[in-house]
């Protein structure tokens, strides 16, 4: 027997949360147990679950509620019950393979001038939409550029914001090195995006206080996924920073009105593999 649970909001309209098949549910109380917003009410043992007052405006989507439930007992009414596989935890990395991953990942300063299949990109993507956002609230969005003209155009610009700094002798242009930057372009190298074929832009609205936050994580989860299938990549840090202060960059990447750029990233088949894994520093630990 399905129970729709629902919620009345502000204006008194019913809206439903989620479907109980009460012949599959134990009264459990997991979904409970693990709500972010704590908008599930059940007596455990006693009741089925149903949402608090006006749930329906706190509820984030996360879609915990459903992932917990071992009975499959709980339905939301936002998504398609066949979009939910079941985990399957044999598939997950031991402690040597991910420790193979993260430490075997290298930032790519030399590509292939043969650009990464748009499907393959997507495909990354696809993974790394699944990382964590604030309040569930998935609001970055992607722009992939591999178009060598609009590439080309973006390095032109950074270099202008360098050349100008370098010019007006701003303490920055010694501090990041500019002016050794400038004499590797003009000897008709690319310190800027390094010959990358692709570059891999997320943005967030400018108002969302923690969109530098949300696409650090995302990008950091497309990196590793990209580097378990031998695909390069590399931060791109002087269009990062360089963004922030050259109009004529921000027009050339012409990001949606009220969006900004929050990070970005080189992406293509590495000109060299490497076979040794580098050491780090020990970490500097305390416990308290």
């Amino acid at each position: 027997m399905l129970f729709n649970s629902a919620s009345k909001n502000m204006k008194g309209y019913t809206m439903p949360i989620f479907s109980i098949d009460q012949d599959r549910c134990r009264k459990d109380g997991l979904c409970a147990a693990v709500c972010p917003r704590g908008i599930i009410r059940i007596e455990v043992d006693t009741t089925f679950p149903e949402p608090a007052i006006d749930a329906d405006e706190q509820c984030i989507h996360c879609g915990h509620c459903r992932a917990v439930c071992p009975h499959g007992a709980l339905s939301l009414a936002k998504f398609d019950p066949a979009q939910w596989p079941e985990s399957d935890f044999s598939l997950l990395p031991s402690h040597e393979q991910l420790s193979q991953l993260i430490r075997g990942r290298r930032s790519t300063r030399a590509y292939k001038s043969l650009v990464v299949e748009r499907s393959t990109i997507e495909r990354l993507i696809n993974v790394a939409r699944y990382a964590p956002t604030a309040r569930n609230s998935q609001l970055l969005q992607w722009l992939v550029i591999d178009s060598e003209a609009e590439l080309n155009a973006l390095k032109n610009h950074t270099i202008a914001w360098m050349q100008e700094l370098v010019q007006n002798k701003d303490p920055r242009a010694a501090a990041y090195g500019f002016a050794e930057v400038l004499k590797a372009w003009e000897e008709g190298n690319d310190p800027i995006l390094r010959g990358a074929p692709s570059l891999i832009i997320l943005h967030a609205p400018a108002i969302y206080p923690v969109g530098i936050i949300d696409s650090t994580i995302a990008m950091t989860t497309f990196e590793l996924t990209a580097s378990a299938e031998q695909i390069g990549t590399c931060w791109a840090g002087f269009l990062i920073i360089a963004i922030k202060e050259w109009q004529p960059l921000r027009d050339a990447v012409s990001l949606p009105d009220g969006n900004v750029l929050t990070t970005a990233m080189m992406v293509g088949y590495p000109k060299y593999r490497y076979t040794r894994l580098p050491e780090r520093n020990a970490p500097q630990i305390i416990w308290r």
